[in-house]
C-alpha cells in the first residue's frame, strides 16, 4: 500500500512539474489561502487535511496561521482504531526564484490527540511542528496546485502524569490548492 501511494504521488508530481503553462504567478506579493490534504507514514497511517492563510511579508516571504485535523489509522489484530489528531499552527514560507514556484516552509503550533487505552480515552496535548519543501504548479491566473514532501513531528504528554511520548519524524506528502 505504501509503495502504491508513493508511486501515485511521484507520478502526480512529475506531471505537475513538466506540464506547466508559462503563466505568471499571480500570488507574488499577495495574500493567499491554501487547502491541503496530506498522508503521513510511521508505524501507522495518518490521513488528514489542513487550512492555512498567509499574508505577504516581504518579496520572498509569507507568514500566516492555520489548523489541521487528521486521523491515525492503526491496524492491530485486536482492534482497529482511528483516533483524531488536530493542531493550530503558525506558518512561514520562504520562496526561491523569481516565479516563486519553489519554497521552503515551516509550521509550529499546539496539537491535541485522542488516545485509547482499552476502554479509556485520554486527551493529550503537545507541540506540533513540520518542515517542508514545496513546489507550486501554476494552473490558471488565480489557482495554483501545491505538492509538498514534508517531515512532521508530534510531542505529547499526559495531563496528569506528565510522561513524555515522543513520536519520531513522520514522513509525508501534501497535495493542495492555493487561491
Amino acid at each position: 500500500m505504501r509503495k502504491t501511494c508513493i508511486l501515485i504521488f511521484s507520478l502526480l508530481f512529475t506531471v505537475f512539474v513538466f506540464a506547466q503553462k508559462k503563466l505568471p504567478n499571480t500570488k507574488i506579493g499577495k495574500n493567499e489561502t491554501e487547502i491541503t490534504s496530506f498522508i503521513l507514514a510511521d508505524d501507522s497511517w495518518v490521513l488528514g487535511g489542513q487550512l492555512a492563510y498567509r499574508i505577504y511579508f516581504k518579496k520572498n516571504l509569507k507568514i500566516g496561521a492555520g489548523g489541521l485535523y487528521a486521523a491515525n489509522y492503526n491496524y492491530s489484530p485486536i482492534q482497529k482504531n482511528a483516533l483524531g489528531y488536530g493542531a493550530a499552527f503558525a506558518d512561514i514560507m520562504q520562496f526561491i526564484g523569481h516565479r516563486q514556484k519553489w519554497s521552503l516552509g515551516g509550521q509550529m503550533g499546539l496539537g491535541f490527540y485522542k488516545s485509547r487505552f482499552g476502554n479509556t480515552v485520554k486527551i493529550k496535548t503537545g507541540v506540533y511542528y513540520s518542515i517542508s519543501g514545496n513546489y507550486r504548479a501554476i494552473v490558471s491566473r488565480r489557482l495554483l496546485i501545491s505538492v509538498s514532501p514534508f517531515i512532521g513531528f508530534r510531542k505529547f504528554h499526559y495531563f496528569a502524569q506528565i510522561l513524555p511520548e515522543n513520536n519520531p519524524g513522520l514522513i509525508g506528502l501534501r497535495l493542495g490548492i492555493v487561491f
